[in-house]
């Protein structure tokens, strides 16, 4: 009798490994983007450290273009140009995540540019808040990206920081001071929370 169950603990064994084997795959197929960590390096390489948002805009724009061509994500041709956006459906790598993000960063590295030039120039006030709300918008379509199952928990809530950060950024150029408080206090509370793997 004994020697008729091998085969059935040979084969729960044999379950037992698979389903280990397709949790393992799961959660190698999950995609990490390390947003804060991303932007902190980029910003203190590419001019911020010197306040040169110029230089820093002008990188994000090199890294788009470099991300386009590596991804074949291209816009059409210099004379038809046809606005393309990041699905979930082509969230196998988590580079496509990178196409709002850098978006994000040279919407809102323009704002802050202009904003310098507009103490002199009234009209650039009204162009940075156009870019900051450019800025928000990348960062609200990465964060609807990052809610699908391909992404981890950790992505998630670095996206809904930053995207609260940048509608904060907004709320606080326009003078609503309560929404700009709990748009940072938000983005906070999360960067708090998961520091023990940011930094």
């Amino acid at each position: 009798m004994a020697a008729k169950s091998e085969p059935v603990h040979e084969e729960m064994d044999k379950d037992i490994t698979d389903g280990t084997l397709e949790e393992s795959e799961s959660q190698q197929a999950m995609l990490t983007l390390e947003i804060l960590s991303i932007i902190k390096d980029a910003q203190g390489q590419h001019g911020l450290r010197h306040g040169d948002y110029q230089r820093y805009r002008q990188y994000c724009q090199r890294r788009l273009r470099r991300l386009y061509k590596t991804m074949n994500f291209q816009h059409g041709s210099r004379h038809a140009f046809k606005s393309k956006r990041v699905t979930q459906e082509l969230l196998k790598d988590v580079k496509y995540l990178h196409i709002p993000l850098m978006d994000a960063e040279r919407a809102w590295s323009h704002a802050m540019e202009l904003k310098l030039l507009a103490n002199t120039e009234l009209r650039k006030k009204f162009h940075y808040i156009r870019r900051l709300r450019k800025a928000a918008s990348h960062a609200n379509q990465l964060e609807e990206l990052c809610y699908a199952e391909a992404c981890d928990a950790r992505t998630k809530l670095e996206a809904q920081a930053y995207a609260s950060y940048m509608k904060g950024n907004v709320s606080f150029e326009l003078q609503n001071w309560k929404e700009a408080f709990e748009f940072f206090g938000h983005a906070r509370t999360i960067y708090e929370k998961t520091s023990w793997c940011i930094f």
